[in-house]
């Protein structure tokens, strides 16, 4: 944040009389209406600013300490004053808290890694604060309940240029920032996704040609039949076995080190089986890892044609994945969690797995995911509902579709992951 910047906005903050709302609309950024005009403080570390009249969407509603002081002190209050110095903005409130008039502060630092907002009562003693700094941290303590220390004075070394528009200043300052961290953000996604959809694409071509290991499958078993009718020739120390197979071809047969030379039959018999057993389980693993590859290039497509930030965190998925969620992906919006079925196998689950009232979606007349977002209210609102039903439509390979909604209760299993079901909504999104 720049220092000649802020002193601007703070000489057009005084110019209002009043504070419509205060609220959190991201992890670190604050929305302060003033009169009809909205001004977003960025609090991220090392990168703070103040945006006027951006387009912004609520990521969801904050409720820690400092959100719920924050709205209570602050919305619909009466603006007393607006000071800037160095890179630090003090707004002056009056609000009407119980028919008793009280005197708050919040306090927007701009001071790279200690980036931060304090609420203060009118002695400056602290109320609350974004981010709490103790005694470990900083020989300045942040706590409620403390007096504020003030920061010591320090040289401002920048280049002042003109701006002729605050606001267009501020917006276009924003639009780069954020398609830079939009961007940052993506590529992270993406290289993550790439690295797993590399890794199945390996894996699948390493997987053997059942047509070869049911060949080996048979030779293995003629190596067994062969072997115990010739036992009597094999010698200690011998490397392979030169002789003739039942239809008269000749044959050598490896010796594989055993204890007991006697053993070699069932050493090859038990090969002859594995090799067979693989061949037969190959197509299971094969579907598998295709389902799986599948999935990852839908999922990387849904990141691709993320628009914003609060999109990208939805798609994120979780920390640690438990292993028995492998069929299963997991995303959190509005702190809602939705589940999609990666496969057959994962469709199945989160049909007998989820309870009688939660959300169950699917894409209309087309197969794909079964999509279940948990749930104990009465109602979800449009919200929630839109963004599972692109869930649903973008791991059912489409970039749009109508997807069919109801209650888990409704929704009788047939057979497998086939259902059929009633008391539906049906409603169109686009990825």
């Amino acid at each position: 944040m720049k220092a000649f910047v802020l002193k601007i906005i703070a000489e057009r903050l005084k110019k209002y009389k009043y504070i419509k709302r205060a609220l959190r609309v991201d992890e670190n950024l604050i929305l302060m209406q003033f009169d009809n005009d909205k001004y977003y403080f960025d609090l991220t570390k090392g990168s703070g600013d103040i945006y006027i009249n951006i387009d912004y969407p609520l990521v969801k509603k904050f409720k820690a300490p400092f959100d719920i002081v924050l709205e209570k002190k602050f919305t619909k209050a009466k603006l007393i004053d607006v000071r800037a110095k160095e890179r630090i903005l003090t707004i002056t409130a009056k609000n009407q808290n119980r028919f008793k008039e009280e005197i708050v502060k919040i306090r927007f630092e701009f001071t790279g890694r200690y980036t931060n907002a304090i609420i203060l009562d009118e002695n400056d003693v602290i109320i609350e604060s974004l981010r709490h700094i103790s005694e470990n941290i900083s020989s300045r303590v942040v706590k409620p309940g403390i007096k504020l220390e003030e920061l010591p004075s320090i040289e401002i070394k920048e280049k002042v240029f003109e701006i002729d528009d605050i606001e267009k200043y501020t917006k276009e300052l924003f639009d780069k920032k954020y398609q830079n961290r939009l961007n940052q953000k993506k590529e992270s996604l993406l290289k993550k996704i790439d690295k797993k959809i590399k890794e199945i694409e390996n894996k699948l071509k390493k997987l053997e040609d059942e047509d070869k290991l049911l060949q080996k499958a048979k030779t293995y078993k003629k190596y067994a039949d062969v072997a115990m009718a010739n036992l009597y020739m094999i010698k200690p120390y011998d490397k392979e076995l030169k002789t003739y197979d039942f239809e008269g071809n000749e044959i050598t047969i490896p010796i594989p080190q055993l204890k007991n030379i006697n053993e070699i039959g069932n050493y090859y018999y038990k090969l002859s089986k594995k090799a067979k057993r693989k061949a037969e389980n190959l197509h299971i693993e094969r579907k598998y890892l295709k389902e799986q590859l599948e999935f990852l290039q839908n999922y990387k497509k849904l990141v691709l044609n993320a628009q914003n930030l609060s999109e990208l965190k939805t798609y994120e998925p979780p920390k640690k994945e438990k292993k028995e969620d492998e069929n299963i992906a997991k995303f959190y919006f509005d702190d809602y969690l939705i589940m999609v079925g990666k496969n057959e196998k994962g469709n199945i689950k989160l049909l007998k797995s989820s309870n009688a009232n939660d959300l169950w979606l699917h894409i209309k007349n087309h197969p794909g995911a079964h999509v279940i977002v948990k749930n104990n209210k009465l109602s979800l609102n449009d919200d929630i509902i839109k963004k599972a039903a692109q869930l649903a439509v973008a791991f059912s390979g489409k970039d749009e579709g109508e997807v069919d909604y109801t209650k888990r209760k409704f929704v009788k299993i047939k057979d497998g992951a086939n259902v059929e079901y009633g008391k539906y909504g049906t409603v169109k999104v686009r990825i």
